[in-house]
């Protein structure tokens, strides 16, 4: 609620101050690489406050007054902070290296980090969704951030989304997502679940004694060698073999002598 007022607050008294000294509160604050070649670092913060119009603004605090504070009761305050700062200032520098020069402004990219965070944690709650804010469906939480990828995507893709930093929605629903996944949220990321296999399969391996491993993991390579000769042995293959050497060095023992 904090977070709302605050937006209310400041695009208010932009809009406000935009009457007086038109153009001034967007070009310090609203983010943009000249502003940034100026070294108006504030502007990866101080742009989320700012916004476009009545419906920009509508829009983020709906998002954010629906869905923060579920992730706010699950995670606590200091992560929610997290997601939704860092997701908007990360998705405002993948707009602003790899976009389309714009001069950004709004909390989308802070929503979207906070809307996937949410259905991350959450994927399989019933929810009511509002199709073009009217149509009310009801869905499975982890449909609602495919959908806010997906129709980022289209629109950047085919251009028809006017003009609207869609690679920093896209920025703050990535960190979003990666910042609740490390939390452990959402299961393990493939390349842990990858290391997690591998040291399993190491303990295993070291834990065989020198016959089982022999059979298990040493034939087989001995008869793709047959086959195909050594040549077409992986990196990970040649590693068995010289466990199996060792095995074998430990099972003899040192050697003696007379």
């Amino acid at each position: 609620m904090t977070l709302i007022v605050l937006n209310i607050a400041v695009s208010l008294t932009q809009w406000i101050g935009e009457s007086f000294a038109p153009g001034w509160m967007t070009s310090t604050f609203a983010l943009s690489r000249e502003g940034m070649a100026q070294g108006y670092y504030w502007q990866l913060v101080t742009y989320m406050f700012l916004h476009g119009g009545i419906i920009h603004l509508a829009v983020n605090c709906l998002g954010l007054y629906f869905v923060g504070p579920e992730v706010e009761t699950v995670c606590g305050p200091r992560h929610f902070l997290g997601i939704y700062f860092l997701g908007g200032i990360f998705g405002g520098i993948v707009q602003l290296f790899f976009g389309s020069p714009v001069l950004l402004m709004g909390a989308s990219a802070g929503v979207c980090a906070v809307v996937l965070a949410f259905t991350t944690m959450l994927p399989e709650l019933e929810i009511t969704a509002l199709l073009l804010f009217i149509i009310p469906i009801r869905m499975k939480a982890k449909w609602l951030g495919r959908i806010v990828i997906g129709s980022s995507v289209f629109f950047l893709v085919t251009g028809t989304g006017g003009n609207v930093g869609h690679l920093a929605h896209l920025g703050g629903a990535l960190f979003g997502w990666v910042y609740t996944r490390r939390m452990g949220f959402g299961g393990p990321f493939w390349f842990q679940r990858f290391l997690r296999d591998r040291r399993r399969l190491k303990q295993q391996q070291e834990q065989m004694d020198p016959n089982e491993f022999i059979s298990r993991e040493i034939d087989p390579i001995l008869d793709k060698i047959a086959r195909e000769g050594i040549h077409s042995l992986t990196r990970s293959e040649r590693h068995i073999l010289e466990m199996g050497r060792e095995k074998i060095a430990k099972k003899a023992g040192p050697p003696q002598y007379h």
